[in-house]
């Protein structure tokens, strides 16, 4: 009798929550996704960006930090959770203002969740109600995106943050009457203003900034990098199908101005940026690299399949202000030059014979350079209030009485970021030391270029190192530490017009371990260096310049602890195959034994692949050192 209830009582109890279930409209959707196991779908991780964790018991812990980019309470690390409260929001009604509602807040995950259910099912399973969200369609410009971009900027010596370029997102519209206007969406530090480039640097490499999306018009990247920075874009216009753009445009709207943290060499922009692309199934573009180089992102699109076809479709150059004068200036010939120097030293010379009977092609480039370097000198604050001065209206105009037509340019672009080098450097190196005997140099560079392969996505003429290690072994001394250069920032601008605030100005800093000497090979010392000086570019392969400046350095053999150096270079290219810089340096101790002492450095590059490299160098520094060296980049 006691069994005969207790069986009662239970199927009682299961047709009640039947029932209740039943009653539910959400439970179809949940029952769906449960047989799907949609909880563990690679999609549906990376909708909620959910990262292993095994402290936690789901082993996801979301780098997002904002609540409100979850449904259910625990949803931050219960991939299981959130997907049963997203399923339930959605089914339910509207209550006032749409954009409130979970379809209109979160719609890559509703539209996401739909295909795979309803497609899923073998029998029909209701479905909500499609919301209008007025605030989406806005953003949307009424679903009028109809491709994507991502674009990448070169990088930028002028602040830590661009060291290594930059990447974002364009969404491409059919309704805007220019691409300028088109939307951007950007990922970046929340960053202190007046904050120190030191502390910047610390912070970023742990973690100590909040990091999110943001979104701008097209034209405001077109100024900021293009103009005031000066900086080439390189625009990858993506090959994908109208529903997954869709999902992605979904999915920007989702994370927009949500929390995340910032790391400066693993979880930056080119990272958060490939996630956005990373939702469309089957699509993998994140390096497995320890360090996210945004030049190694734009290489992994460009080799990057979706559904069989390549990624991307097509690659579209944007130069800078500087890159357009620069171009235009060295298209000019030698009386054409002489002309625009003129002219900018006296505007009145626009009415001179020898300009105003020039043939029409001529007088049309000359032109077009001044107005060039016109734009290139405007302040940042002249451009935002589109300030001209007399001298620049009274060029265009003299351009607007001739007839239209653009004349020839020779372009200098260059190949593109996909087609450079991969980041880090291995080298081994045959070493003869005049002072020691003969041995094996092994140098590990993590990141990024020096002078010599600096190439199109770098700053040309420049050097951006950090980490590099250089280890010895000779027969006798075994393997020793020969350097560990925690930091080496060079900057040059190739002065290539010689017109006023085209100056060529530069700096060089240089920070950590190395030999006072190479006659000396067990000095390893501590020294900071920084320089600033000048060069000047006199043709497409040919720069000179010098630098003054002094060092800091540990007092070894009582050598000092402070030197002055003044440095004279050049650096020369023939082609984009072989290059070579020559160095002199002059040094005098400012304290110790005060002596003087003459350097001389020569290294060569010829590029043999894509990836791999080999090196001749001759230094004199008290001892004469020969180097011949073979590098693969990874």
């Amino acid at each position: 009798m006691l069994l005969r209830t207790f069986t009662l009582m239970v199927c009682l109890l299961s047709s009640l929550h039947l029932q209740a279930n039943t009653a539910d409209p959400s439970w179809a959707w949940q029952q769906q996704a449960d047989r799907l196991a949609l909880q563990r779908h690679p999609v549906w991780l990376k909708l909620l960006h959910y990262e292993q964790d095994f402290t936690e018991k789901s082993g996801y812990r979301s780098a997002i930090h904002s609540t409100s980019f979850f449904q259910a309470e625990d949803g931050y690390t219960q991939p299981n959770a959130e997907l049963i409260a997203d399923i339930q929001a959605f089914f339910k009604p509207v209550e006032s203002d749409p954009d409130t509602h979970a379809q209109c807040r979160f719609p890559a995950r509703y539209m996401w969740l739909k295909q795979q259910i309803v497609q899923g099912s073998q029998s029909t399973i209701q479905s909500p109600e499609d919301l209008i969200c007025p605030a989406y369609s806005q953003w949307t410009d009424n679903n009028s995106v109809t491709s994507l971009s991502v674009i990448y900027a070169t990088g930028y010596l002028g602040n830590p943050a661009s060291f290594y370029g930059h990447t974002f997102l364009k969404f491409n519209t059919t309704g805007s009457a220019s691409s300028l206007l088109d939307k951007t969406i950007n990922y970046g530090a929340v960053v202190p203003d007046a904050e120190n480039p030191i502390t910047y640097i610390f912070k970023g490499i742990f973690g100590g900034y909040i990091g999110g999306f943001s979104e701008v018009d097209y034209y405001f990247q077109n100024n900021n990098y293009g103009e005031n920075e000066l900086r080439d874009l390189w625009e990858y216009q993506l090959n994908l199908k109208s529903d997954s753009t869709q999902l992605v445009v979904a999915h920007t709207w989702e994370v927009i101005k949500k929390e995340y943290t910032y790391f400066f060499f693993r979880k930056n922009c080119a990272y958060r940026m490939a996630e956005l692309i990373e939702v469309i199934e089957d699509v993998k573009i994140i390096t497995p690299h320890m360090i996210t180089m945004p030049q190694a992102l734009i290489q992994s699109i460009t080799s990057a399949e979706v559904d069989g076809s390549p990624l991307v479709k097509a690659v579209n150059y944007h130069p800078s202000r500087q890159t357009k004068l620069y171009e235009k200036y060295l298209s000019l010939n030698a009386d054409e030059k002489e002309i625009v120097h003129r002219i900018v030293s006296h505007p009145e010379q626009l009415d001179a014979p020898d300009f105003q009977q020039r043939p029409v092609l001529s007088k049309q480039l000359i032109v077009d350079t001044l107005l060039d370097y016109l734009q290139f000198i405007r302040s940042p604050e002249e451009r935002a209030t589109d300030v001209t001065t007399p001298f620049y209206r009274r060029v265009l105009k003299e351009r607007y009485r001739m007839p239209p037509g653009e004349p020839n340019i020779i372009k200098r672009s260059g190949s593109p970021p996909h087609q450079g080098r991969d980041p880090s450097l291995i080298q081994i190196a045959v070493v003869h030391n005049s002072e020691s005997e003969n041995g094996l140099l092994l140098s590990l560079r993590p990141a990024y270029y020096d002078v010599l392969d600096s190439d199109n996505s770098h700053v040309r003429d420049s050097a951006l190192t950090m980490g590099k290690i250089e280890l010895i072994r000779s027969e006798d001394k075994g393997t020793d530490l020969r350097s560990l250069t925690l930091v080496e920032i060079e900057s040059i601008n190739g002065a290539v017009t010689g017109l006023p605030e085209d100056n060529g100005s530069g700096w060089r800093l240089k920070a950590g371990l190395e030999q006072h000497d190479l006659a000396c090979d067990s000095c390893l010392i501590l020294r900071g260096q920084a320089y600033y000086g000048y060069s000047r570019r006199i043709s497409s392969n040919v720069l000179l310049g010098g630098y003054a400046g002094g060092q800091l350095q540990e007092n070894v053999q009582n050598n000092g602890h402070a030197r002055a150096v003044a440095t004279l270079f050049t650096n020369l290219a023939a082609g984009s195959n072989l290059s070579a810089r020559l160095h002199l340096d002059a040094i005098k101790a400012l304290d110790g034994n005060r002596q003087e002492q003459y350097n001389i450095g020569i290294q060569a590059r010829q590029r043999l692949s894509q990836n791999t490299d080999i090196r001749f160098s001759y230094q004199k520094d008290r001892a004469e050192e020969f180097a011949l060296t073979f590098g693969y980049y990874f």
